[in-house]
């Protein structure tokens, strides 16, 4: 099972710890590295200083042997100090000397070719006694001779020294790693400490207290960013908890209407006895009322599943004129029914790409709307045509429709497209609808990348314009 810290804290001083400790090793490999180098170094710069020396010391005597002058020394505890092993050749690789220490052993074998091309050669050896030693070649011209002159010493010293540099720098290494973990500890608890503060008034912000936000000291920094975010999404929480208390209060007074009716022409009926035809009526009545409170609660769904991100469009292409025509079909006898003409005037080749059956819903809502705001015997006209091209916007199309109601207050514009809303002056409970018409013609246009505008015209009535994204084809044709 593998075991891991939850404190995100502790965490952040185990990571730094570690990062710390390979940073260290890497260290102490790097400095045991140069430390060997530069004792590698003062050997060989040692060798080759002794090999200047012994070049002055070196004899033969009479009858032809090679020899090493041992009483340069002034003090007879100086030759402790020489703890080299050196070997002398001719040109041929005949052994001219060896010392002692050798013990009869090779210093190198037969010369290399690099041996008398290079002024000091250096080379690493290992004795056939298992010593491993730093040996310096040299090319001496003595009494006109050239002899080859090898000079070793042993370097167990510094691995000697290099262990004993490595055990002071190993013990010194916990220590560094327990300052490292204090330290990483603190670091950590103090570049912690102002999400804690944020988990802290985050915590105790409730249903109630939406309106409080979390303080930004630094915007630039992470957790400025991260405060902003919660403030952004407190701010969209509390917009949203204020819809909903909305949007139940209106409910609430929506559906209190329609069942106090029905509840009130029930007892009615219950009161007295009545013949049949006042029971059908009675009935009707009832009957009427139920069909508006499912045509609102269908609506609401509709609205609800919108904005829930339930619906998908399903975008096809399709005549605009076509779309218009269906649309007056259906809404058209209710126009009849007050004498209303319905013109309509656009470009029968235009062409629209969206969701025909959404699409069809807001024209029907568009149009219902002006119907019912409109007078008797009045026209209500619908109009379709390519917009006017925008420099920072795609093409457009544009429908709309223009009735000769009472139109809408400039105060009031900004309200029409929330749900039960109402203007106050013709557009009252008596004209019908729930107030849910533009509203979910809103949502419909939007969806599809539009728009809805709405102005009111000088000689009276409204004017409710459609802008939706023209398709490749009307603008290859009109390119």
């Amino acid at each position: 099972m593998r075991l891991r810290p939850t404190s995100i804290r502790i965490r952040l001083t185990l990571w730094y710890t570690a990062i710390f400790s390979l940073v260290l090793g890497l260290y102490i490999c790097g400095a045991c590295f140069l430390h060997y180098w530069q004792l590698s170094a003062q050997l060989y710069d040692g060798e080759v200083q002794d090999l200047e020396t012994v070049e002055g010391l070196l004899y033969f005597t009479m009858d032809g042997r090679l020899l090493l002058h041992e009483d340069y020394h002034g003090h007879a505890e100086s030759r402790l100090l020489l703890d080299r092993v050196m070997e002398v050749m001719n040109e041929r690789g005949e052994v001219l000397f060896r010392n002692e220490k050798l013990n009869g052993q090779d210093l190198g074998g037969p010369p290399l070719k690099d041996e008398f091309s290079i002024r000091y050669f250096a080379r690493r050896i290992k004795l056939s006694d298992g010593t491993r030693v730093l040996a310096v070649s040299h090319l001496h011209l003595f009494q006109g001779r050239p002899l080859l002159m090898r000079v070793a010493y042993s370097t167990e010293p510094l691995r000697l020294h290099l262990i004993e540099f490595l055990e002071d720098l190993a013990f010194a290494m916990p220590l560094a790693l327990l300052a490292a973990g204090i330290t990483g500890d603190r670091m950590a608890r103090k570049a912690l400490n102002p999400l804690e503060a944020m988990a802290r008034l985050t915590e105790r912000i409730t249903a109630s207290s939406l309106g409080d936000r979390i303080p930004v000291d630094n915007p630039n920094d992470e957790f400025g960013h991260m405060a902003r975010v919660l403030n952004s999404l407190l701010e969209r929480l509390e917009e949203s908890f204020v819809k909903l208390k909305q949007f139940t209060s209106d409910v609430s007074h929506e559906l209190r209407t329609p069942l106090a009716s029905l509840r009130i022409v029930g007892e009615v009926g219950l009161q007295c006895q009545q013949n049949p035809a006042k029971y059908q009526d009675i009935i009707g009545s009832m009957l009427e009322e139920v069909t508006r409170l499912s045509s609102m609660i269908d609506t609401l769904l509709t609205i609800a599943q919108a904005e829930s991100g339930e619906i998908k469009l399903n975008h096809t292409q399709f005549s605009l004129a076509d779309l218009v025509h269906e649309t007056v079909s259906i809404v058209g006898v209710l126009a009849e029914e007050k004498t209303q003409t319905i013109v309509l005037d656009g470009d029968p080749d235009l062409q629209v790409k969206a969701d025909r059956g959404f699409l069809r819903m807001a024209l029907v809502n568009l149009l219902d709307n002006a119907v019912k705001y409109s007078p008797s015997s009045s026209e209500i006209r619908v109009c379709w045509k390519p917009a006017s091209k925008e420099s920072d916007r795609p093409p457009m199309v544009e429908l709309s429709v223009e009735d000769q109601g009472p139109g809408i207050e400039e105060s009031e514009r900004q309200h029409v497209f929330r749900r039960f809303y109402r203007v106050d002056m013709a557009r009252n409970r008596e004209a019908g609808g729930a107030g849910l018409g533009l509203a979910i013609a809103k949502w419909a246009v939007e969806a599809h990348g539009g728009m809805i505008l709405l102005h009111s015209r000088p000689e009276g009535g409204l004017i409710l314009k459609v802008r939706l994204p023209a398709t490749q084809t009307m603008v290859a044709t009109r390119g």
